[in-house]
């Protein structure tokens, strides 16, 4: 009989955020993407429109679908898409507006008083 060093684990699998926990980030999420909507409008730039209106219908949905109510799935995958959309904001500003796109996104970071990174 061979003898095996390895001690069988059982594999625990993740837990995610209950629908209550995830509704109440995805509220507070809402509440940044809302103000980064209002600087973004405020720049007046035609290569900014889409991304905004992009933006505006991720709201949309958000709410739609806190209104509706979440389970803990798609609670948990909403929160996962909203958060990435704030992680993706600078280069998505980087590749729109290769000039100014990193100012401008370090520049909502400080209006804002977050950091896209840490989403």
């Amino acid at each position: 009989m061979e003898s095996n060093n390895v001690l069988p684990f059982k594999r625990v699998p993740k837990r995610g955020l209950p629908a209550r926990q995830a509704a109440a980030e995805l509220r507070d999420l809402l509440i940044t993407y809302d103000q980064l909507i209002v600087l973004l409008r405020e720049t007046y730039d035609d290569g900014l429109d889409m991304l905004t209106d992009g933006l505006v219908e991720s709201v949309v949905r958000c709410r739609a679908a806190l209104s509706a109510g979440l389970d803990d799935t798609s609670g948990q995958q909403l929160l996962k898409e909203m958060r990435e959309g704030l992680r993706q904001m600078p280069s998505n500003l980087r590749s729109l507006l290769p000039g100014i796109g990193p100012r401008l996104g370090e520049s909502i970071e400080r209006k804002l008083g977050i950091q896209f990174s840490k989403f």
